[in-house]
Parts: C-alpha cells; structure tokens; sequence
C-alpha cells in the first residue's frame, strides 16, 4: 500500500462517506483554498482499491517554515485492520515530515487507542471529546431522549409560536450573526475560526451554510450558524441575545436545526468540543441536547527537535508514557463531570 494525490473533491471513500468528518470533506477543502490555504489530498492505494483518503492543509508559520496539519483523519476503509491502519498513518507522517518542516496529525482512534501514542511523536494537545446528535433515530425518540428539563424549555418556546427563520448565510462578515457572536467571543474570551471562514465556507459551496434565525418584533434575537456537508452537518457558530436568552431561543434553534437535517437524510450533527474545565456549562448543554460523546485521539507534532522533546518528557515523567493500547477517558467519564452543572446556551 502507498499514499498518492487523489482529487480533492473525490477524497470520501463510498463505503463509509457517513463517518467522514468536517475536516476531511471536500466542503472544508474548497473553503480553505478560498482564504488561500493550500489542501493536500491524498489517498492510501492498495493495488486498485482506495482503502484510505487524508485531506492535509498546508500553512507557513513565521520563524518555523511549512507545516502540514492532518485534522480527524485519515478516513479508513472499514474492512482495514488497525494493525494496517497505524502501519499507514506511521508512513504518512513520515513521508511528510520529509516535504514540510513540521507535521500536526488530531487522529481518530483506531480500534479504541490513538494510533501515534507510541509513534514516538510530541503530544501537543491531550485527547478530548466532541458532542454529536444521531439524526437517524427517529424524531420521537431523540426528543425522548433530551434532559428533561432541556425539553421543557424546548416545550415552553414551541408554544410561544416564535418567529424562527432558516436563511442561507450572506458572503458577508458584517452579517448580524457574525457580528454578534465575535463581540461575545471578545467578551467571553474563547476561540474559534474567524467570520471570515464562515464566508468562504458559503462563497464556496453554494448552499452549504444555512442560519437558523429567531426574530423577535423583526429583530435578530438568537442565531446558529450550521455548516452542510453531506451527509453530515456541523454547528459552527452562536449567539443568544437577552431577548432570545428569556425563551430558550438556542433550545428551540437548536431543535429545529436537527428536524431540518434529518428531513434531508442528514445523518449527524456535530455540536463541537465538549469542555468540562473550561466551559462546563456548554458542555451540559450539548449533552441535555441529546449529543452524545465522541472520543477523539491527542494532537501529535513531528518537528525538528520534537522527538528529544518528547522523549526527555516521558523520562522526567511529564508526559504520558503512549503506548498503542493508552485509552481516553470514556463518555461515561464525560457525562458524570457535567452531570452536576448548570446548563448554559451559547
């Protein structure tokens, strides 16, 4: 098996396009070549079948040269056995690491375990957990399923017969939506993708970036910004202003975006990071919401240096020691930190 260029906007393989994150979706390619961003896509050949793809951006860092950065993937063939799958990634890094001063890989685990927790990398980030809605369970099941008092403020805001609106997102950073959300990561003091991205996302591909709107007296009250990318779906961005905080605007939002998806044969629905230190109270609320929790590996780095680093870390004790069996902590682990907080919308 080697890895080779594929075309960009073909990196899915057929047989598991489902489980094909944000990241690696053609959708997320177009968008970053619109800011000018170079996308490497390649893909693992085993004789004539595809029984891999990895989507890599290409970035230049000041003082540090180019940096390739492979983000929740490669995206496997479900039939390869992890033992093949680590043996692959191994190869990629490497092969990268050859082109590009640095290599950044966030792997999806293989078989439970990061795969390049004993590839002798730098660990950058720890492992974490998103939060991610199944929209293939029935409607009436997954509004079993919320917190019961998630749907309660769900109950009490579909009786208001507010005005909610979906709206395809404008190739505007001024629109309301943008606006209000980066005034309250000022004031929250958080991180995420700039307004920008989320223009190039809809100049990109057409269609693919709707808001799921609350107005109240005509006015924009709440907002979430969901990205398409078939067949699943991310909720980028959003905000709740006083007015839409009084109704559980973001509950109502929230549960009208994943009708709408499910209606379309949308099979999932990522809700982001699910932070228990940072922000507990979100956390809580994406699970109240019916998100359930998905374990993802740790950010490794290969750099010149990396590897003294890493190795010197692990002998002082300061880093995990790896090892291709280390597991994450578990969703039930995730659930019980949040279990005792209050909920918070965005």
């Amino acid at each position: 098996m080697h890895w080779t260029p594929t075309d960009p906007f073909r990196t899915s393989l057929t047989s598991c396009e489902a489980l094909v994150p944000m990241q690696q979706h053609p959708h997320y390619a177009a968008a970053c070549r619109a800011l000018g961003t170079g996308v490497l896509s390649l893909a693992l050949v085993d004789g004539g079948s595809k029984r891999a793809t990895a989507q890599i951006l290409i970035r230049r860092w000041p003082l540090f040269g180019r940096f390739s950065l492979l983000s929740r993937g490669p995206v496997w063939d479900p039939e390869l056995d992890p033992f093949a799958r680590r043996k692959a990634l191994t190869d990629l890094v490497d092969a990268l690491h050859k082109r590009f001063t640095g290599v950044m890989v966030t792997p999806e685990l293989c078989d439970g375990a990061d795969p390049l927790a004993d590839a002798g990398l730098l660990e950058m980030v720890s492992p974490y957990h998103l939060a991610e809605i199944d929209l293939t369970v029935p409607e009436a099941a997954r509004r079993a399923a919320l917190d019961p008092k998630w749907r309660n403020r769900l109950n009490r805001a579909e009786a208001l017969n507010l005005d909610t609106r979906v709206e395809p997102l404008p190739d505007d950073e001024s629109h309301w939506l943008l606006h209000a959300e980066a005034a309250q990561a000022r004031c929250r003091r958080y991180g995420r993708l700039p307004p920008r991205f989320s223009t190039a996302w809809a100049r990109a591909n057409s269609g693919a970036a709707k808001v799921f709107a609350l107005y109240c007296n005509g006015k924009p009250a709440a907002g979430a910004l969901i990205l398409l990318h078939p067949p699943t779906a991310s909720y980028h961005v959003g905000w709740t202003g006083p007015q839409g905080r009084a109704v559980s605007a973001h509950n109502l939002l929230l549960w009208q975006a994943g009708c709408w998806l499910a209606e379309r044969g949308y099979r999932t629905l990522d809700l982001g990071n699910l932070d228990t230190e940072s922000t507990p109270g979100l956390a809580r609320f994406k699970l109240a919401a019916g998100g359930q929790p998905v374990r993802l590996g740790s950010t490794w780095m290969q750099a010149p240096g990396s590897a003294a680093v890493a190795r010197a870390g692990r002998w002082l004790g300061s880093l995990p020691a790896g090892g291709a069996g280390r597991k994450v902590d578990s969703p039930d682990w995730v659930r019980a930190q949040a279990v005792r907080i209050p909920t918070r919308s965005p």
